[in-house]
């Protein structure tokens, strides 16, 4: 029995990302649990065959540890001062995210329902330049799991990506009412944002930059003076 999945999940599917033949309920062959042709069958050693929830831990987990290698690679591209080195980490971090990708997608394949494997699909999905794929598998996360932070700041940082600056801005004031510390990072984002459009725009009108980062300016300084102060800060209004 197949596993049924939102129309924006299967949109990814749609997209390539899971193939639909691994979604099955049972944990399947393609997993390498409870079917025929696994390891039993070939005269391996008796054992207890893993349930899907715990294939799904454990292809996520892979994922997280590619994800570390992954940020660890990129981190090191961006301190290489020689084009031909920082080629080559930027590189090896760009396979060790679809790697990751790759995980989190088996992790759905077996257990569709986890909200932190949609959002580190999508995470992954954005750092390989798919920011589309990226909100999609977002929006599925925050489905299964309303409010949840790290998807709303990771999904804000996809809608810099696309330049929908407005949906941004809803991100940082949902973040700054729950989560300050993670709005602090798209805070951090937005303003790499504002500062990658003046040196080149990619088809974003000078002044909706210049509003944007007047508003950034005007948030940030906000957001500086009620840390110190340490009140709440009012999120009613943003525009």
């Amino acid at each position: 029995m197949h596993i049924a999945l939102p129309k924006k999940a299967q949109w990814i599917l749609v997209a390539g990302l899971i193939a639909p033949s691994l979604l099955l309920a049972n944990g399947g062959d393609s997993m390498g649990g409870g079917g025929g042709g696994g390891m039993a069958d070939r005269g391996a050693a008796t054992f207890e065959p893993q349930t899907p929830e715990q294939m799904a831990r454990t292809a996520y987990n892979d994922g997280v540890r590619a994800v570390k290698q992954a940020e660890k690679y990129e981190a090191g591209a961006m301190k290489e001062a020689r084009d031909d080195r920082k080629a080559k980490a930027t590189e090896r971090a760009q396979k060790q995210y679809d790697k990751a990708r790759n995980y989190f997608a088996q992790a759905l394949a077996q257990q569709a329902t986890m909200a932190e494997a949609w959002n580190y699909l999508g995470y992954t999905s954005r750092k390989l330049g798919d920011a589309e794929k990226a909100l999609a598998a977002y929006e599925e996360a925050l489905r299964l799991k309303p409010g949840y932070p790290d998807a709303i700041e990771y999904r804000g940082v996809a809608f810099l990506a696309l330049n929908r600056i407005d949906d941004a801005k809803g991100a940082y004031m949902t973040l700054l009412a729950g989560d300050r510390k993670l709005a602090d990072k798209l805070m951090t984002e937005m303003q790499a944002w504002v500062t990658a459009r003046r040196s080149n725009p990619a088809g974003v009108p000078t002044e909706q930059i210049d509003g944007f980062a007047q508003w950034v300016t005007e948030r940030a300084a906000v957001a500086q003076q009620t840390a110190s102060l340490g009140t709440h800060v009012s999120t009613t209004a943003w525009n």
